[in-house]
């Protein structure tokens, strides 16, 4: 789950604002999974997450459970601790035979892992952000757009948005909703992109952005 750990804008000073989840069943063992992996799909959508693998594609629960069946894979965003270690919890005592990871700054994802009894048996890192830095865009922008770690949403797209967020034309959530669309994955966090897009349209135009807090927040987090 590499393509989750280069997310800016966590910080220790707010745990569990975000905890992404992936569960996967192995290709060779896919076929023979898909009762498993519908009842982890009922049980992750059960708690209520942010956000949910398919619903950016406007797809509705009832439609998106079967579907984990077919695909292997179920992913989707928490924003508090509590339910993430009740999701893991439950996951955990199924014994549903596929694995789970979870994603997010480590303090919080040790803290989930902590409190249902587990220990993490492997640990993905991001090594931060190197390169032409000046070219990424600003800073709230950044935290926007790293949440699509397949690079799905535009920064020009955020942009517009904020533009039309200021003009009346759209609600902060109304853009998050938006924003996250391409992300078919569904792990932009919709509640924190909103509230981002919130202080761009409050603000002028942002200053440089520094790499050295991206970087720095970048090293705390990963998957376990």
């Amino acid at each position: 789950m590499t393509h989750t750990l280069n997310r800016t804008g966590l910080s220790p000073e707010r745990p569990g604002q975000e905890i992404v989840i992936l569960i996967m069943a192995h290709h060779k063992i896919k076929a023979d999974k898909g009762p498993q992996m519908v009842r982890a799909a009922e049980t992750v959508l059960k708690y209520g997450p942010d956000n949910f693998i398919g619903l950016p594609l406007g797809l509705t629960p009832e439609q998106l459970i079967p579907l984990a069946a077919h695909t292997g894979i179920v992913t989707a965003v928490f924003r508090d601790l509590d339910t993430a270690a009740a999701l893991v919890a439950e996951l955990k005592a199924q014994e549903n035979g596929v694995s789970v990871v979870l994603s997010g700054l480590f303090d919080d994802v040790r803290d989930v892992c902590r409190r249902v009894g587990l220990t993490e048996h492997t640990t993905h890192v991001t090594a931060g952000v190197f390169g032409r830095t000046e070219l990424l865009p600003e800073g709230l922008t950044l935290d926007i757009t790293t949440q699509c770690g397949h690079a799905l949403v535009s920064r020009h797209y955020v942009a517009d948005l904020v533009k039309k967020i200021r003009k009346g034309k759209l609600t902060p959530r109304e853009g998050a909703e938006l924003l996250a669309k391409p992300c078919v994955c569904g792990v932009v966090n919709k509640t924190r992109t909103a509230e981002i897009l919130d202080r761009l349209a409050r603000k002028g135009a942002e200053p440089p952005l520094d790499p050295t807090p991206a970087f720095r927040d970048a090293t705390r987090k990963g998957d376990a």
